[in-house]
């Protein structure tokens, strides 16, 4: 008769450790950089990332560089100690990436304004159809940490409205027609923004006859009428030049 041998605990699986220390790292980092990333507005510092974990720099580094270096990186580096996240999870959904053109047009209507520059594109799928935050430009700015700044209604504030000029549905109120008509007729929205003591100055960026989305500029209310009217110039300048860069033609005006 066998004798029972008694359970015997294994030994510990040296490189299934390894290996989950090394996901868990990578994970860690990926989330530090998606929220530095995501409360700044901009690429990150290597000692923003760092800070956010539990590791040392060298090791950050090694991490990030290592995400850059892959077939298909889950990590850009812009400029030397900067890096970008440009890989989402499919669990995340779709993340709008503005091309770098676009991305370098909003840049300089920052600069040329001196504002906090914003673009924005629409949502329809929900109920009531929204507006999310695509890219921001903040300049030298704090930034703005607001749920109605990443994603609002379309009637809700001038990004929005200048989008919901160009949908063919009849608007609810009379009130809300007009306010369609004057962007229409006018080519931009001003309206107030997330932070009480600054408007939104808004136009819309086309793909031919369709507004494909807006870009904005959030100013100061106490702006004098001078400098708002070349805030406004600047906003459709920028909108012309992005509307071009999407379809080759010069912008249209909103139909509906």
């Amino acid at each position: 008769m066998l004798e029972e041998v008694p359970d015997v605990p294994a030994a510990p699986d040296r490189a299934a450790s390894r290996t989950g220390l090394i996901v868990g790292r990578t994970v860690q980092v990926l989330r530090a950089l998606a929220q530095v990333q995501h409360d700044a507005g901009r690429q990150a510092h290597l000692r923003e990332v760092t800070s956010a974990t539990d590791m040392d720099s060298s090791t950050v580094c090694r991490y990030l560089r290592a995400l850059a270096a892959t077939e298909e990186p889950a990590v850009r580096q812009p400029s030397r100690g900067t890096y970008e996240l440009v890989w989402n999870a499919p669990s995340d959904g779709p993340t709008p990436q503005p091309s770098q053109r676009v991305q370098g047009q909003l840049t300089q209507l920052q600069v040329r304004t001196g504002q906090i520059a914003l673009l924005f594109h629409p949502f329809y799928l929900d109920r009531h159809p929204q507006r999310v935050c695509a890219e921001r430009a903040w300049g030298p700015h704090s930034p703005v940490v607001h749920d109605d700044l990443d994603i609002a209604p379309l009637e809700a504030d001038a990004p929005g409205l200048v989008i919901r000029a160009g949908l063919h549905d009849r608007p609810r109120t009379r009130e809300l027609a007009r306010r369609l008509d004057q962007i229409r007729a006018g080519g931009h929205a001003i309206g107030p923004a997330p932070v009480e003591t600054h408007v939104y100055i808004a136009a819309p960026v086309m793909r031919g006859s369709t507004v494909a989305g807006s870009v904005a500029v959030m100013s100061p209310r106490t702006t004098s009428a001078t400098a708002r009217a070349r805030c406004i110039q600047a906003v459709m300048d920028t909108a012309g030049a992005m509307s071009l860069h999407l379809t080759g033609q010069p912008r249209m005006h909103i139909t509906a």
